[in-house]
């Protein structure tokens, strides 16, 4: 099951229910930042989509994944809007991907960054329980999203309250593209 797919096209239909009439930007040259245009009557949002299955059975069914920590953590690069493109995402949605029982996050390209880099600082802090006790600077950036884990409680507790604060957040698409990218204009619960 191609669960990228199926959450951008779950994004589309939840754009077309708001309003907004979506483009897809299939080209990966092109679209290296963004998956959708959303157009409305005053305005053109890019949106990147990140989609997670949310079944039970998957080990993360209760996270929202945002990609991988090796551009940030190994590379010092952004972990969206990290390819040189015409083309730069202006709102991420994280979209849980269970069929009927979809949830979407729409937040702000650079609130997102900034929960992905708090999560990213965190757990690669965390030690394994490997030889040398060191994390990998590649890991799947996973977030708690419908439950908090008992481990790293507090940390994971503050992800998913601010993801939650964004859950269904479609008014956001409202918001000014250079807004959207600015990092002052938005800060973390917690």
């Amino acid at each position: 099951m191609n669960i990228g797919l199926l959450g951008e096209l779950e994004v589309e239909a939840q754009l077309v229910l708001h309003g907004w009439h979506p483009i897809r930007l299939d080209s990966a040259q092109m679209a290296a930042n963004a998956d959708l245009i959303a157009i409305n009557r005053t305005k053109r949002i890019m949106i990147q989509v990140k989609a997670t299955n949310g079944l039970q059975s998957n080990s993360h069914g209760d996270f929202l994944g945002f990609g991988y920590s090796t551009g940030y953590l190994r590379d010092k690069l952004p972990i969206f809007n990290a390819k040189d493109s015409p083309l730069i995402a202006d709102v991420v949605i994280g979209v849980r991907y269970i069929q009927v029982q979809t949830r979407f996050v729409v937040m702000p390209v650079a609130l997102a960054e900034k929960l992905c880099r708090l999560h990213c600082d965190y757990w690669f802090k965390v030690p394994t329980r490997t030889k040398t006790g060191k994390r990998s600077e590649s890991f799947p950036v996973y977030l708690a999203f419908t439950r908090t884990p008992e481990a790293h409680g507090e940390h994971h507790d503050r992800i998913r309250k601010n993801l939650l604060a964004f859950e269904n957040a479609w008014h956001v698409l409202d918001d000014e593209p250079d807004r959207l990218r600015n990092p002052e204009a938005w800060e973390l619960i917690g």
